[in-house]
This record gives C-alpha cells, structure tokens and sequence, in this order.
C-alpha cells in the first residue's frame, strides 16, 4: 500500500494530509492522530486494511499549520470536515487515539449525516485534569523542550513490554518533532481541558472504544464511560499502553476491520 502527502487549506492554515494513492474502493477511513504525534503513527495500521485511508496531521501538528486554537469544537473538528470537504468524501468512517477519538465523537455529535462508525482508542470524553496539573506539564516542557519531554513521555505511556521499542522512539520522535514549546503548551491545555460529555448522546453512529490496561493517561474506565454514553461498545486491550497502534499494530487493524465490516451491515 502505497500512501501519498496532499495539502489542503483549512480555517487557520495548511492541513497535510496522508492518503492511500492506490485506487481502491469502499467508504473512507479517516485516522486521526493522538495529540503531540502525527498522522504517521496510523502508518502500520493503514498497509493492514483494504479500504481507502485518510490520515491528516491536525493543526499544531506534522507538517500542518500551528496556528490555533487547539480545541475540539472550535479546532479540530473544522479542520476534519475541510479534509473531507477537499477530498469530496461526503460519508466516512472515523478512528482516533487519545484526543483523535475525543475529535471523532465530538464529530459524529455534530455531523451525524458525514459519519459511518466511530472507533476510539485510549479516548476519552474529557479527563478532568485540573488547571494547576497541566500548568505543572506546561512548566516540564518549557524545562526540556519540546524534543526532550515527549522523549521522556513516550516510555511512560506505553505498555511495560514496549518502554524498550526502539521503533516506537522512532516514530513518536519524528510525529512529535521539534515544535515551539509555545505551540505545544496551548496544545496541552487545549486536549486536557477537552471535555465533550455535552455531546455524547447525539452520536448515532455504532462506537467501538478502545483502551489499554496498562494506559495511564485514559485507562480502561474513561473508555467504558465513553461507551456507555455513545451507547458503544468497549474493548480491551491486554497488556497494552496509551499509542495501541504502534504497540499492538495487528490487533488495532483486526478490530477495526471487524467494526467496520458490523457497521457497514444493512448500509447501501
């Protein structure tokens, strides 16, 4: 599989965005990065799936733009439908991890008529850290740089059998890049501050929510409750931390294969 890089103008600037370049049919996938990463983590997942992927680098992110705000509603959710708009993609499928399920919810909420199916991995509806708390992140970052504190992050976010991956290092430190770290603080509070709950009982869409057992920043009961309220249903993953698509690569495209292939049913 072959993808190809197209950029798009969205509300506040260049959106780059991955696509798979090799024709083939079906309803679109839109994979939307978790924050501080890029659209290249989704890069394994998409080379194990059979239907056309997209995967932009949110704004503040990649190669987009960096020029806010960083929020779900104002944010985030405009620059998705700009892609899909640009691309002329009038129906999609949507999977996200970490604040890129919190997007897709928040999307499937808003525009019920542009989305298939939700699938979420280590998301949630809002994670009530308080401001003092990402305040104390802000002041690490500005400490260590952009580079150097997601470098610490990364082994403190996945599961036990992956801190080691040196694959995982690679990809996390070329999607993290070297941003200004004033860029990423207005990030940080922008994806802690989140919280959708407001829309969860507009989704429509069928919902898969994924979480990890071994994910300390959306652990398993932030993912059950994003279920309940989207009427989904939650999955766990064993052994596994808060990036399953770099971790458990084969069991992320599995289940999204499976989800898809349910919500697809009775669909023209």
């Amino acid at each position: 599989m072959s993808l190809d890089r197209v950029s798009i103008e969205g509300r506040a600037g260049k959106l780059s965005v991955l696509r798979t370049a090799d024709g083939r049919s079906g309803v679109p996938l839109v994979l939307l990065h978790p924050i501080n990463s890029a659209a290249a983590v989704w890069e394994d997942v998409a080379a194990r799936l059979d239907r056309p992927v997209v995967a932009p680098d949110l704004r503040g992110h990649g190669n987009s733009g960096q020029t806010g705000p960083f929020t779900v509603e104002e944010g985030y959710v405009p620059d998705v439908l700009a892609v899909l708009d640009a691309l002329g993609l009038d129906e999609v499928h949507l999977a996200g991890g970490s604040l890129g399920g919190t997007i897709s919810v928040a999307l499937a909420a808003l525009h019920p008529g542009r989305v298939r199916s939700v699938a979420t991995f280590g998301s949630t509806l809002g994670t009530g850290v308080p401001a003092e708390a990402i305040a104390a992140m802000v002041r690490e970052l500005e400490a260590q740089g952009t580079a150097g504190y997601f470098a610490d992050q990364v082994p403190q976010i996945v599961g036990r059998k992956h801190r080691d991956s040196a694959r995982i290092r690679e990809v996390m430190a070329q999607a993290v890049g070297t941003r200004p770290t004033t860029v990423v603080a207005e990030i940080l509070y922008g994806a802690f501050g989140a919280d959708i709950r407001h829309l969860a009982g507009k989704v429509a869409a069928p919902v898969l929510a994924v979480a990890g057992t071994e994910d300390p920043t959306c652990p398993p009961a932030m993912s059950r409750e994003l279920a309940e309220a989207t009427g989904g249903t939650a999955k766990v993953l064993e052994g596994t931390g808060h990036l399953p698509m770099l971790e458990e690569t084969d069991q992320v495209a599995e289940l999204l294969r499976k989800h898809l292939a349910t919500a697809q049913e009775g669909r023209p």
